[in-house]
């Protein structure tokens, strides 16, 4: 049985893989849970991977 893509996106990436104060992090956030509540599963894909690749200071890779 498929897992709902929910489940799936929540899974691979914790909120702890960015700081919750960053406001590019939020705003991209923001858009990956809209995108997702209209189904544009591609747009939330991306946010995520530009969530994973956005630098912040101090952060070991």
């Amino acid at each position: 049985m498929p897992v709902p893509f929910r489940q799936l996106g929540a899974a691979a990436r914790p909120e702890s893989a960015s700081p919750p104060t960053c406001p590019t992090c939020r705003r991209l956030r923001a858009e990956e849970r809209e995108a997702v509540r209209r189904g544009d599963h591609s747009h939330a894909t991306d946010c995520r991977v530009l969530i994973a690749r956005h630098p912040h200071a101090g952060a070991a890779r």
